[in-house]
This record gives C-alpha cells, structure tokens and sequence, in this order.
C-alpha cells in the first residue's frame, strides 16, 4: 500500500529534537571535541573583556568558528555564516541550537584584533603536546623550509616603504607624530598591505608573507611556525625556527634537513656549537668550463696558502668582510709563464681561488653525514616538508591570505598548522580506538563486526594463504595424476 504524499507543513512546536542525535558516532567533529578541551580559550582571554557593560559572546564558540573556517576550508567568514544555517554539524560543534542566533561575521574579526595571536600560539602547543603524547614526534630529525603566500594585494599597484612612509608622515604632521620607516627605502610593498613584502618565487614577483616552518620526520608534525614578510631571507631564519621548536617539544633536534638556501657557514656554526648535524648543501665554488676544478688546489692552513696544481703558491690579495671570502692568486708573471696555464685559466692577472673564512665549519658539515645517507635524508624532505606545504594548500586555504597584517597572517598560519596536527593526532586515536574500529567493520558487510581491526585482517592474511596453498597442492597432485592432459596434441584432440 502505498503511503501519503511527503510534504514540509512548518509546526508552531518542535519536540523530541536533539542535534547531537542527528550527528553520527565517528564524525570527525565529534573527535575533535572529544579530542582538544577549549575551556583554556576564556581564561586566556579574560584579560582582554571588562566587569561592566554588554555581555560578549562565548569566546570558545568564536575560536571554534575560526576553526571550522580552515578545517573545512571555507573561502570567508561571511561565507561561514551564510553555510552555518544549515549545517547541523557545524551548529551542534559550536554549541548553537536550532532557535539560537548565528553570530554575526564581524564578530570574528573583532576577536582576533581584541585576542591577539597569544591564545592561537598556545591552541597550537596544545595541540602539538597532545601529539608528542601519541608519539607522533620522534625529535630526531627535523626539516626546516619555508613558502611564499600571496598577499591581499595588488601587485600592479607596487611602491618603496619610503614613499608611504613619507606619506603618512606628511598626514600626521599636524598631529606631531612619529612614524620610523618600516624597511630601507629600495624595498617594495603594497599601498593595501604595507606590511607584506616582495620577493621573487619560481619566476614570478610575489608580495605578501613567508611561513617557515620546522616538520618532524616521523609523522610530519609541525612543532613550530614563523611568519615574516615574502623579502625576508630563508637562511636567517634557521636559528629563531630552531629555538621555537626547542621551546615547543622541550628538546634539541639530532639532525637538521634544509635545501641550499640555508647552507650558510653561519648557520653551520651555529648547528656545530649546538651539537646539531647539518644535513645542508650549499653552493660549490664553480671553475671555468674545461679548467681546474677548485678542489684540484690545495690548501695550505698553516702558511695560508693554496698550492696549484703546477705547485705554485697562490697567497692572499684580498679579504671581503661583507661576505668573509678571502681571494687568492699567484704572481701575475708566474702564470703568464706556466705551462698549464691553457688548462686553468685565460685571464691576464691569472688564476683566483676564494676561501670563506668561516670555511672549517663548510668542511665540518660536508663530512657529517655519508652520501647515501644524505641522499636519503633529502628524499625524505620533499615528503615532509614539501608535503606538509603541499597539504596546507589543498586542504586549508594556505597560499593566498585571508586578511592583511602581519600579526593576522600570523593567527592564519597557527591556525593551518594547527588543523593539520589535529587531523594527523585524529587519525592515530582513531586506529587506536576500538570503539572507532568497530563502527568501521560495521560498515563493511564482509567484515566481521565484532572482532577488532587488526584481529579481522589477521584471519582474512590467514585464510588467503591457506586457500594459495590448497590451490598449489591441487595443481601440484592434478599434474603427477594425468601429465598427458597439459600436452599440446591431447589439447588439440579434446578441443
């Protein structure tokens, strides 16, 4: 019999509704919650609210619409708003009901501006203690990198900090106010963000921020994030990002994988007096195409000399301070009458070698680590570093800033970070669960739904090798039978 037409009639009264019945038990936001205790969020920010006045809204509702912002990377905030009218899932993580009002948007932002990045900094190291804790972090081998996200910028509409400086200045004039430039007077930035800065990125001009980070190798967990501007050097960085992680897991990393935009002698002196390994290159001293190598001259520490490969001395002429080279070459008439002279150089004022005078912290780390073991510490780093930049860019909205400011930008990459952490921590309660692994067998009708995961793909190995070995022992007794079935006449006479 077939039942009555299904038709929306809306009811003076609602009864027997509940959101969290209509959530299911394995939802992602239910982990979550289960997961990470927000009840830190209010006291962090007790200090920025008064004793009088309107009450504000729940400060640990705002933080996990912020969440939810780049957990289910939502283009605005606007757009978050306008989605949270019919998500249930999204209302019953929030703690709002059906009757209650959906904050307004710029009420997000009047947060973050009131907060600051204090109470984002510790949602972070909450998150990446909770992930120690689950042993996702080994603290042995540490992959440091940074990239580029473009600003909320025009990048047609570029100018030098100077100019807008001085523009401000003039504004405030009457006001006698002091405004100190905020970078020397060549730098680049954009009249909507002067902030953002301006660097080059695979051939094309980018102005907005540089995220570095520091990437465990175990399970590719950030444990610490800088923001700085997109013209800030990668190499000076090394340091403050290696001291924010020390800060972060309470310990020194073993070893350090960066590309060459790190391979510094500063930075290899630093890891040396630190008892860090360097798995670091660094540019080589090129020669002349067809000439002597760099390497063929030898070093003399203790006159301070090379000798050349036609044994002759090549002393010191300059010392660079700025970049700490020192330039050596022969006497000009000595290799004007050399008879190599065709295979090492075709200069008039003959052959220069340069050594960095910091360049006994360049041999260190070049003999830490053995070339099969450095080729594999750089393989490992495109999957960890590079992946995790890679993850935040598809699943978090991370190559284009949400806001301008570098303090915001700052909240956005604490924010990423700490949303992939908590999927990578999710994922291990999860095959830790067993109540979790129950409700997964249960979906799937071909899998017994009492046993525990691991328990159900030991017997399903175990039957698939008994049924591989019953079917060699068939095959096996069916040719000492009857070998004259498998031979090509009987083949052709049966068919």
């Amino acid at each position: 019999m077939m039942g009555q037409r299904q038709e929306i009639t809306p009811k003076l009264f609602y009864t027997h509704i509940d959101l969290a019945e209509r959530i299911p038990e394995d939802h992602r936001l239910r982990r979550v919650l289960a997961t990470l205790d927000m009840e830190f969020v209010r006291k962090e920010v007790a200090d920025c609210y008064g004793c009088n006045g309107q009450e504000s809204i729940d400060p640990i509702m705002l933080m996990k619409m912020m969440l939810l912002l780049f957990m289910e990377q939502v283009p605005s905030e606007r757009e978050l708003v306008r989605q949270m009218r019919y998500r249930l899932d999204w209302m019953w993580f929030c703690g709002l009901d059906f009757d209650d009002t959906i904050p307004n948007h710029s009420v997000l932002s009047k947060a973050r501006a009131l907060w600051g990045p204090d109470v984002f900094t510790s949602l972070f190291a909450r998150v990446l203690e909770q992930c120690i804790h689950a042993g996702l972090v080994s603290g042995e081998v540490l992959h440091v990198d940074a990239s580029c996200i473009a600003g909320n910028v025009d990048a047609d509409k570029l100018q030098p900090v100077l100019r807008l400086v001085a523009q401000k200045l003039y504004e405030h004039l009457e006001e006698s106010s002091k405004v100190e430039p905020a970078g020397p007077s060549g730098r680049l930035t954009g009249q909507s963000d002067p902030e953002a800065g301006v660097t080059r990125s695979y051939g094309q001009t980018v102005c907005g921020y540089k995220d570095h980070r520091a990437v465990d190798d175990a399970h590719g967990i950030v444990t610490a994030t800088l923001t700085t501007d997109a013209a800030v050097d990668e190499g000076q960085m090394l340091g403050q990002v290696l001291a924010a992680h020390e800060v972060n897991t309470q310990e020194a990393p073993q070893t350090v994988v960066t590309d060459k935009k790190y391979g510094t002698a500063q930075n290899y002196r630093m890891l040396r007096e630190q008892g860090v390994t360097p798995c670091i290159p660094h540019k080589h001293p090129s020669a002349p195409r067809g000439k002597f190598a760099h390497d063929q001259f030898t070093y003399d520490a203790g006159g301070d000399c090379f000798m050349c490969p036609a044994g002759q001395t090549m002393r010191p002429y300059r010392r660079d301070l700025v970049d700490r080279r020192v330039r050596y070459r022969a006497a000009r008439g000595v290799c004007l009458a050399c008879p190599l002279r065709k295979q090492c150089t075709t200069s008039k004022y003959g052959r220069r070698v340069e050594r960095h005078m910091d360049q006994e912290h360049i041999d260190w780390a070049d003999a830490c680590l053995s070339r099969g073991r450095r080729r594999r510490l750089m393989g490992r780093r495109k999957s960890c570093v590079e992946g995790s930049f890679a993850d935040a860019a598809n699943c978090h909205h991370f190559k284009r800033a949400r806001w301008r400011g570098l303090v915001r930008m700052r909240i956005q990459n604490l924010l990423v970070a700490t949303c992939q952490n908590l999927r990578k921590l999710l994922r291990k309660k999860r095959r830790k669960s067993p109540a979790l692994a129950q409700a997964f067998d249960a979906s799937c009708p071909t899998v017994a739904r009492t046993a525990p995961t691991g328990v159900v793909l030991t017997s399903i190995g175990s039957a698939i090798a008994k049924i591989g070995a019953t079917i060699t022992r068939l095959s096996k007794s069916v040719w000492k039978s009857d070998r004259s079935i498998f031979t090509p006449d009987n083949a052709l006479t049966s068919s």
